[in-house]
């Protein structure tokens, strides 16, 4: 085997072209069995990339009214942005990777073939780097085509972006390669705990950052620009890829090719030799990775299952202790599984974020128009964060209990209860996450008493109606024979949850919308209603309620008269 293994050059072809098969014969699977869904992804892809370049368009119309200060302003959009997506990327990266790589069954059946580890770790690597670097294409297509409108570049504008987003990707997927390897490698069996540890010490660090920088913007808010721009100035480090892919963007935008075909050239060189470091480096020792990652105890630690047990009684007093029982099944479930809370903490992060240095941008306070937009649009940018969540992970969890679904049936409960169960712990990990943000924002735009309750409220609707609609059709069309929440996610039943729960938000944005309108500019202030605005907030929060509440009641029929 070891002969055979050295000499055989093509096991990476083999590989790729197998991968691209797979990728085929999916994508013709799901368009044969599931075209709605394929036309749903597609239609609201693309609405979403109008909507991104149409803000980015407005975005830099408004900055070219103020050439000197867009001059300033638009390379630090463009240090932020690549900035925040090294990061994200990496962690999204190592994630996939370490799934990839250290716990599915494949790697360890290709680890013992006539195949070279530098193959398989390669393939998992450009697997990673693809999947990862959607949510950059996302975003970086329109901010080139808005950017390369409004300034009128010239073509070679839109090759050197595009190169440039092609050569940074990698550079994250590396970092994401070498962390879920060095998990691996050292810290098989406290892995989840110094992450903890790490997240929390993070938490902290920004918090204190944040809040030095609201004592200094209060105590001299004539010069809080100057002092904002210079707390980021660390961001244009020489060194640092985002400077790199920066700079190639703003010395082509400038009209300079020599100079962006240089940092061009520094993105691309970099992104290929850590591509290949960080391959190297993983390939020759992912035996002994792959081995201390299959050793390490599935079990919860010991204080982490006393911390679950502990805020499972808390959270849900007012349950039965068999109703308890259920539900800290699924909050450990929750815990084992990074891909379900990195990605809402991700994304409800960087909302909380933007939230946090809002009142910096305007130090003397939002004009009325101002609260009623930021109030809207925060609200919408919630109930999207919290209808992906629901799609992707709460849909499945009736499913995800498979063919051993029979063993609940013998729990000394009614069968509603288990469905309740579900939609209470769905409920609560949603409402924590979402409320916080909420508060964030009331306490950002300093909202009335009024407005604020009215947000409040429209918020936890939203969280009922959603998790109702996710749980209560999963209850209603579950797959039981698959074993993936991302198949699920994508089945009949996933695509017709996706369906009602856009149908869901975009109704609660349109009242939502019209209720801050009708207080802005008919009403003129944000702190009393009438009886139309009064109307309208009543019919948000019965379309929450009423359509959560309608699907498990459908979903929990099902469930107790199903056979198993």
């Amino acid at each position: 085997m070891i002969a055979t293994t050295s000499t055989n050059p093509g096991g990476f072809r083999l590989l790729l072209r197998l991968r691209g098969r797979l990728i085929r014969n999916r994508l013709a699977q799901a368009a044969e069995a599931a075209p709605l869904r394929m036309v749903t992804v597609v239609l609201f892809t693309s609405l979403i990339w109008y909507a991104l370049y149409e803000m980015f368009d407005r975005i830099f119309v408004f900055l070219r009214m103020f050439r000197e200060q867009s001059v300033v302003v638009i390379p630090y959009i463009f240090h932020i942005f690549f900035a925040a997506m090294t990061v994200l990327l990496s962690f999204s990266s190592a994630i996939l990777t370490y799934s990839a790589l250290f716990r599915r069954p494949e790697p360890a059946w290709l680890l013992a073939a006539p195949m070279r580890p530098r193959s398989v770790v390669a393939i998992v690597y450009l697997e990673a780097v693809f999947f990862a670097s959607w949510s950059l294409v996302l975003l970086g297509l329109p901010l080139m085509v808005a950017l390369g409108r409004v300034e009128q570049l010239p073509w070679y504008f839109y090759v050197t972006f595009l190169v440039a987003f092609i050569g940074f990707v990698p550079i994250p997927g590396a970092i994401g390669l070498l962390a879920a390897w060095s998990a691996a490698m050292w810290t098989p069996r406290s892995a989840r705990r110094i992450f903890v540890v790490l997240a929390a010490a993070t938490i902290v660090a920004a918090t204190l950052w944040w809040a030095r920088l609201w004592g200094a913007s209060r105590a001299d808010p004539d010069h809080w620009l100057s002092r904002f721009l210079a707390e980021l100035g660390f961001l244009r480090g020489a060194l640092l890829p985002s400077t790199w892919v920066t700079q190639a963007i703003r010395y082509s935008a400038e009209a300079r090719p020599a100079d962006a075909a240089f940092y061009l050239f520094v993105t691309v060189a970099h992104a290929v030799f850590l591509g290949w470091l960080a391959v190297g480096i993983v390939s020759r020792h992912v035996q002994p990775a792959f081995g201390r990652a299959q050793s390490s105890p599935t079990r919860t630690f010991g204080w982490g299952g006393r911390v679950t047990r502990i805020a499972t009684d808390v959270l849900f007093c007012y349950l039965p202790r068999q109703v308890r029982c259920l539900i800290l099944k699924d909050v450990r479930a929750f815990f084992r599984d990074p891909m379900q809370w990195s990605q809402l903490a991700i994304l409800l992060g960087l909302l909380a974020l933007y939230l946090l240095y809002l009142p910096r941008m305007h130090p003397d306070g939002f004009n009325l128009q101002w609260q009623g937009l930021i109030c809207f649009l925060n609200y919408g940018a919630v109930v999207l964060i919290l209808s992906t969540f629901t799609s992707r992970f709460v849909f499945p969890m009736i499913s995800l209990e498979g063919r051993q679904i029979w063993l609940l049936g013998l729990w000394p409960v009614p069968r509603s209860t288990i469905v309740w169960a579900k939609f209470d712990f769905a409920l609560a990990v949603t409402t924590l996450a979402a409320m916080l943000v909420t508060a964030l924002s009331i306490r950002a735009l300093e909202l009335p008493l009024t407005l604020s309750l009215v947000h409040v409220a429209a918020t936890l609707s939203s969280c009922v109606g959603l998790c109702g609609l996710a749980i209560g059709l999963g209850s209603r069309m579950p797959s039981y024979g698959e074993s993936s929440g991302a198949r699920i996610a994508s089945s009949v039943g996933g695509t017709i949850n996706l369906i009602a729960s856009m149908i869901l938000v975009l109704a609660s944005l349109g009242l939502i919308g019209w209720l801050c309108y009708r207080s802005v500019f008919v009403l003129k202030t944000l702190s009393r209603f009438d009886a139309v605005n009064l109307g309208i907030y009543a019919a948000q929060i019965a379309l929450g309620f009423g359509s959560g509440s309608l699907a498990m009641r459908i979903g929990v029929r099902h469930f107790t008269r199903s056979q198993f």
